[in-house]
């Protein structure tokens, strides 16, 4: 049997980014001949990153697409929009 593809990811930022690279890591995590070695992530990025070992450490590749899974579920149920009140007492 080889070794798994190592791989290691950096993950851009932006929401629609983010969106599409939970789709694509969803994909990767299907695959048990890959190893996510390491992965870094700016903005929806570092969410997707962090959102996929949280998972990982509690399941493997099947909890990290779970956690994935959740995350993105959570940000497509935001209904209000608008600035959150405690950030309120930051502006002038």
């Amino acid at each position: 049997m080889s070794s798994p593809l190592r791989l290691n990811l950096a993950l851009q930022g932006g929401g629609a980014h983010g969106a599409f690279t939970w789709g694509a890591l969803d994909r990767l995590l299907e695959e048990p001949d890959i190893e996510i070695a390491a992965i870094s992530g700016t903005s929806a990025g570092a969410l997707n990153g962090a959102a996929l070992k949280a998972g990982f450490l509690k399941g493997g590749n099947e909890g990290a697409r779970e956690n994935l899974d959740w995350l993105w579920n959570e940000v497509a149920g935001i209904e209000d929009l608008a600035l959150p009140a405690w950030l309120n007492s930051w502006l002038p």
